[in-house]
């Protein structure tokens, strides 16, 4: 079995203010044992709410260490008038051999202005007892439904080309940069989407209107006939007046639709603004 954490931690800070990686460590560790972790909000050298600018991925790395740690930054600058670097973006951890990994930024279309960041997909490919696996984690723009659109667009095109060098793999040589790279087409996409149920971005990522290799939503598959567990504003009223609902998803290709054994949503952790989603394969 094969079992999947997805999270928002923002930055380690929870409904009480508090910044605590400690604490999300703990709520992970105590709720299951994942074979791998995808987090979104990890930061370095960003100033937080508390006034500490931490290294979260070196400090993630102490408290997973038996994982394998892989961060993509959306972004790397320096800070002005400082030596100092800082970055944000996605972190994956592995318990399996990571064979690939990849950084791709997302597009920043501006169609107006409007409040934004750079966004980030990771893409790993792990050895795992079943078979090859690539894993993808995102955090998509919060402030325009377009930008969105453009990103899902992106992503589709990542799939795309995963699945072209699959059915014709490129020539390549046994050392140097023209050696084979191992991108399994059995892909697993999570993350905070900052989209809803049926939106436009969900409809394009879910359907064939632009991608002959659509993904399936993980909870759909396992529960048709239910709305979505609400991933986000249970706890955090302030962020998210509306309420609880569903913006952190688990995607999967077609070709893991039978791997697929189950989904849950943690709604009792209050350690984010987000509740941890697990899913699991066999």
């Amino acid at each position: 079995m094969i079992t999947v954490l997805t999270w928002n931690i923002q930055n380690g800070q929870g409904v009480d203010g508090g910044i605590s990686l400690r604490r999300i460590a703990e709520s992970i560790v105590n709720m299951c044992d994942p074979d791998i972790i995808c987090l979104q909000e990890v930061s370095i050298n960003c100033m937080l709410s508390d006034g500490t600018q931490p290294d979260q991925v070196t400090e993630l790395s102490n408290l997973f260490g038996d994982y394998s740690v892989f961060f993509g930054p959306a972004y790397d600058i320096k800070r002005e008038n400082s030596e100092v670097r800082e970055q944000y973006g996605n972190l994956i951890l592995s318990k399996f051999p990571v064979l690939s990994s990849f950084n791709h930024i997302l597009p920043q279309t501006v169609n107006n202005s409007f409040r934004q960041m750079p966004r980030q997909l990771s893409e790993i490919t792990i050895k795992t007892p079943l078979f090859p696996l690539c894993i993808m984690t995102t955090h998509l723009e919060f402030h325009s439904e377009f930008q969105r659109c453009e990103q899902v667009r992106r992503i589709v095109s990542i799939n795309q080309e995963i699945n072209n060098l699959a059915m014709m793999p490129p020539l390549f040589d046994n050392n140097g940069s023209y050696r084979k790279f191992e991108r399994s087409d059995r892909v697993i996409l999570c993350g905070d989407f900052n989209f809803n149920p049926g939106s436009v971005e969900y409809n394009l990522l879910t359907s064939n209107e632009i991608n002959s290799n659509f993904f399936l939503d993980a909870w759909k598959q396992l529960n048709p006939n239910s709305t979505h567990a609400p991933t986000c504003g249970i706890f955090d009223k302030k962020q998210w007046p509306e309420g609880p609902h569903c913006r952190d998803f688990g995607f999967i290709s077609r070709n893991l639709e039978g791997s697929l054994d189950s989904i849950e949503v943690n709604e009792k952790i209050d350690a984010s603004d987000h509740q941890p989603v697990v899913f699991t394969f066999s």
